[in-house]
C-alpha cells in the first residue's frame, strides 16, 4: 500500500514551519544573504506544494465535496497573494518580522484545514496510484 499522504503533506507543513523559523531568525539577526537563500527554498517548496494540492488532490475532492474544496482554493489563492508580497517585501528589505509571524499562525490555520478537509479524505478515497502521484508531486518529481 503507499503511504499515506496525510503523513507527506503533514511533514511538508512542518518543514514549511521550520524555513519560517530560520527566516525569522536570520532577519533578526540582520543576515540578509541568509534570509533571501532561506525564502527562495521556502517559496519554491510552498509553491510546489499548493500545485501538488491544486492539480492531484483538490480535482478529485471537488466532485465529492464542493464547498470544502472552494474553501481550500481560496486559501490557496490568499497564500500565493502572500507569498508574492512577502517576496516584494524581502527584497526590498522592509519585511517586519511580525508579518511574517502572521504569516506563520495563517499556514498553521491553514495546515489544520488541509488535515481536516483534505488529506484524511484522500487518504480514504484515492486510490495507491492517485496517492503515489500526489506524494511524488509533493517531492517534485512529476508535475512540471
Amino acid at each position: 500500500m503507499t503511504p499515506l499522504i496525510r503523513t507527506h503533506f503533514s511533514a511538508d507543513h512542518q518543514r514549511v514551519e521550520t524555513l519560517l523559523e530560520a527566516l525569522l531568525a536570520a532577519l533578526g539577526a540582520n543576515d540578509h544573504p541568509n534570509a533571501s537563500h532561506v525564502w527562495k527554498g521556502l517559496e519554491s517548496g510552498l509553491t510546489a506544494h499548493l500545485r501538488a494540492e491544486e492539480r492531484l488532490l483538490i480535482p478529485v475532492l471537488l466532485v465529492a465535496r464542493e464547498r470544502d474544496t472552494r474553501v481550500l482554493v481560496q486559501e490557496h489563492r490568499h497564500i500565493r497573494a502572500r507569498l508574492t508580497g512577502l517576496g516584494s517585501e524581502l527584497a526590498l528589505g522592509i519585511v517586519r518580522q511580525s508579518t511574517l509571524r502572521d504569516f506563520a499562525d495563517e499556514m498553521r490555520a491553514h495546515a489544520k484545514t488541509e488535515d481536516r478537509l483534505l488529506y484524511q479524505w484522500a487518504d480514504v478515497h484515492l486510490d495507491d496510484t492517485g496517492r503515489a502521484a500526489a506524494i511524488d508531486a509533493l517531492a517534485g518529481r512529476s508535475i512540471a
